[in-house]
């Protein structure tokens, strides 16, 4: 997966150079996220903005006020649709959202692709919608890889395990507790899933959960959440009951505060798909569906596993890409 994506970028760059930034100038980009108030919105959010000045393009990023504005995702669709772009690119709340603000694109004319592999080519196309490309990380691998970690350095082969799951109807929550739950019931067929419940991408809704399982489960060995955020205060309910050395914390996207809190032993780990680097190669892929063809690709991030030792090392190559 790694060297299939460095090879994209680097038959993109030799593509780039050969024209150079002006032949871009002309067209418009825009880009439209999910809250960016989440530090994993923030990262892709600089990708594009760096990937956007490398490549001399005029591009605007959009996003809603708040995790939980699903309706404001349409709202800012209107809005883009009205500045006649080249391309609309959408990290869409659900899949649904997305499909209606592709169809209305492309009704006027409007290239459209998806960041953050909320909607596929083939729903895409099922209905009507020709998708230029599908940027992301392959969720359901996210959830395996936190399985198999878990399972690597848990001391029990029948643990207890919480799971914290995102907004429900999010593809990337659906496709990572999936794939966890799968897989854990493969290597520790003997686990134990006390609880697999919504916070909702939300830190304190994560903290009171978390206290409320420590509570019925005092003897919890786990707990899975499907980002950062949610693992953030899943870890301040463990540090406050006293079991930080008892509970294994794994968390997803790799975020500053998430990298803090492993290297100073409060969290274990983070499976992190790079945002950064999908923010950059979004852009990369935009210019190029702007400029070739509008061929319907997929494109899954490498995925990297965060965890002290990785950080002290300083060694991964991956790391660079890393905010």
């Amino acid at each position: 997966m790694r060297r299939k994506l460095f090879v994209c970028l680097l038959a993109f760059s030799f593509v780039f150079f050969a024209h150079g930034p002006s032949a871009y100038a002309a067209d418009k980009y825009i880009f439209i996220l999910k809250w960016i108030g989440n530090p994993y919105w923030q990262a892709i959010k600089q990708g594009i903005e760096d990937g956007g000045k490398e490549a001399g393009i005029s591009l605007t990023v959009l996003s809603p006020n708040n995790d939980q504005a699903k309706e404001e995702h349409l709202n800012l669709c209107e809005a883009a649709i009205s500045q006649k772009p080249a391309i609309i690119v959408l990290g869409a709340a659900t899949t649904a959202i997305g499909l209606q603000c592709f169809r209305e694109s492309q009704k006027q004319g409007i290239k459209v692709a998806d960041i953050d592999a909320t909607v596929s080519v083939e729903e895409a196309k099922k209905s009507g919608v020709n998708l230029c490309f599908t940027i992301g990380a392959d969720n359901t691998m996210i959830g395996r890889n936190a399985a198999q970690f878990i399972s690597s350095i848990s001391a029990s082969r029948s643990p207890k395990i919480l799971v914290l799951e995102g907004v429900v109807g999010s593809p990337p929550s659906t496709d990572r507790v999936a794939g966890f739950k799968q897989e854990i019931s493969k290597v520790l067929p003997q686990a134990k899933i006390v609880s697999s419940i919504s916070a909702e991408w939300d830190r304190l809704r994560a903290l009171n959960i978390t206290a409320d399982t420590l509570t019925k489960t005092p003897d919890l060995n786990a707990v899975f959440a499907a980002n950062d955020v949610m693992a953030l205060g899943a870890i301040e309910a463990i540090r406050s009951a006293g079991k930080t050395n008892q509970v294994i914390v794994v968390g997803v996207d790799g975020v500053p505060d998430a990298r803090k809190a492993i290297m100073n032993g409060r969290m274990t780990a983070s499976i992190t798909q790079l945002p950064y680097l999908i923010g950059k190669r979004s852009v990369e892929m935009a210019i190029q569906s702007v400029h070739g063809q509008c061929v319907g690709k997929t494109e899954r991030a490498p995925l990297l596993v965060l965890t002290k030792t990785v950080l002290a090392a300083g060694k991964e190559p991956l790391l660079k890409y890393v905010r």
